[in-house]
This record gives structure tokens, sequence and C-alpha cells, in this order.
């Protein structure tokens, strides 16, 4: 073989081993061309899920804010009707009339009475004359022994019972304070039956 035919055979093995590396390098390029599009694709598909997921506990969370914030407005506004009724339900019975406030006062002393013959200290409301009438009717009608006591309690409406150390305190400000938790518990239930 002449030097040329060397020379073009190997420039020949060359290009053909050339052709070949390139073919290779680009089935390896396409190959990973390939693998790049699908991490690609599995990165988006993730990226897409934990959107979505985030997305709906975004919505989630807002929902439920948006609901609590109903129920804490609701809940502010039956607190205040609440509130709105105790002040109007005392405000009434500190201003009642003294005819009303006899026959009250009268069935609560005979109601809590164990002995009849406790001592009664009146609040505020009625003058001295007329809490005495007042127990002697109450005396009269229940065939007790009840006195009164000149001093009057620090309170407006309502009385308090003393026998020995015993007492019972029918006050106003006692009665709404001990009686308002169950009154509001009750309301509280009338409100949620819906």
């Amino acid at each position: 073989m002449s030097v040329e035919g060397i020379i073009d055979r190997i420039i020949a093995d060359a290009e053909a081993e050339a052709r070949e590396i390139i073919s290779g390098a680009e089935s390896e390029a396409q190959g990973i061309s390939e693998d790049g599009r699908r991490e690609a694709e599995r990165y988006f598909e993730s990226r897409k899920s934990q959107l979505d997921e985030q997305y709906r506990r975004e919505k989630e969370r807002a929902v439920l804010n948006k609901r609590l914030e109903q129920r804490k407005n609701m809940l502010q506004a039956r607190q205040k009707w609440m509130d709105r009724a105790f002040t109007d339900a005392y405000e009434m019975l500190v201003g009642q009339q003294l005819s009303e406030y006899k026959d009250l006062i009268t069935s609560l002393i005979v109601k809590v009475s164990h002995t009849k013959d406790e001592e009664v200290v009146f609040g505020k409301k009625g003058d001295t004359k007329y809490l005495e009438g007042l127990i002697k009717d109450l005396n009269n009608k229940t065939k007790g022994k009840f006195t009164l006591l000149k001093k009057k309690g620090d309170f407006p409406w309502g009385f308090v019972l003393r026998k020995g150390k015993v007492e019972i305190n029918m006050s106003i400000d006692s009665l709404f304070k001990y009686k308002r938790t169950d009154l509001e518990q009750r309301a509280w239930e009338i409100f949620n039956a819906e």
C-alpha cells in the first residue's frame, strides 16, 4: 500500500471513529437531555404539588380564621346582649316600687329562712318605718320572730338573714354574682339550640 493510501486509510478510520464518537456523544447528550427533561418534569410536578398543598392549607386556614372571626363577633354580640339584659334586670329590681319590693322580699325571706327567727339586715331601699312594717307583716304571715337590725347593709336592694354565725346573703349584688353564671349557661344553651 502506498503512503497516500495509508494516510487515506488513517483519515478514513479517524473520520469513522470521529463519527462514532460524535454519534455516541449525540446519543449520550440526547439521553442526558431526556434525563434532564424528566428531572425537570418531576421537579415541576413536585413543586406544583407542594404549591397546591400550600395553597389548600392557606385556603383552609383562611376559611377557619373567617369562621373563628364570625364566631368571635357572634359571641361578643351575645355577651353585650347578656350584659345589657343583666344591667336592665339589675336596674329594674333596684328601681321597683316599694309595694312590689315588699312582696318579692317577703317571699324570698320565707323561701330562704330556716328558723323563722333570724335577724334581717336590709339594704338601702326603704326607710326604717317602712321596713319595720314589712317585718311586722312578715312575722304575722309566717308566725315567725324575725327582727330588724337598724343598721342597713351597703347594697341597694335585698337583705341578709343572720342567725348566730350563719348568714344568708340575698342582696342584689350577691344574687347577681352567684346566679349570673347559671343564668348565662342557660342562655347560651338556648342560643346554641339552633
